[in-house]
């Protein structure tokens, strides 16, 4: 959890990654049958999300059975995988950035100058996935050049799933920092 008063995301955990994301400029916040849809949509990709990345727990099936169901799974992983990347060929998305999420919202370095106002966050959380996370925000500019897309009406599903994701990207970042360098 970052305490930092000077932290936009202070009060909450916060994980920095490299994802892709694009920033939309809005004349004005969605209303509530707007951002009512918007939370349906979000904490429906949140919860798919989950799914993928946890892990599953062990069966009490015979060996011979869990080896085919691990195949099974890898295959559609490859399959995802190569949807995925004809998806994401199509859409010209831009580059990953450096960025910081949390519940609250994202802190990144635009490419190009960004007007403070509303304006809509599509967030890419996983990269077989092409379809983005999409959620209302306030951007405010930051005296370091960074940005802060403050996240706008979300239900209390979606802060939670946000908060799930974060929590598994870090505890997983975490893992990979404690594993001693291979030296192959």
């Amino acid at each position: 959890m970052d305490t930092n008063a000077a932290d936009p995301l202070a009060g909450g955990l916060v994980h920095s990654d490299r994802l892709v994301l694009v920033w939309r400029a809005l004349p004005e916040l969605p209303d509530a049958l707007a951002l009512a849809e918007c939370n349906r949509v979000a904490g429906a990709l949140l919860s798919l999300v989950g799914g993928l990345e946890e892990q599953p727990p062990p069966l009490d099936e015979p060996p011979e059975l869990i080896s085919h169901l691990h195949r099974l799974d890898q295959k559609l992983d490859l399959l995802l995988d190569l949807c995925g990347h004809l998806a994401r060929r199509e859409l010209a998305l831009p580059s990953p950035q450096v960025l910081r999420l949390g519940a609250r919202g994202i802190v990144w370095e635009p490419p190009t100058p960004l007007a403070a106002g509303p304006g809509l966050i599509s967030l890419y959380l996983q990269s077989p996935l092409p379809t983005p996370l999409e959620l209302p925000a306030l951007l405010t500019l930051l005296p370091d050049g960074h940005v802060l897309a403050e996240f706008y009406g979300l239900d209390r599903a979606v802060v939670d799933g946000l908060e799930r994701f974060v929590f598994r990207r870090h505890r997983r970042a975490v893992a990979l920092a404690k594993r001693p360098n291979d030296p192959a």
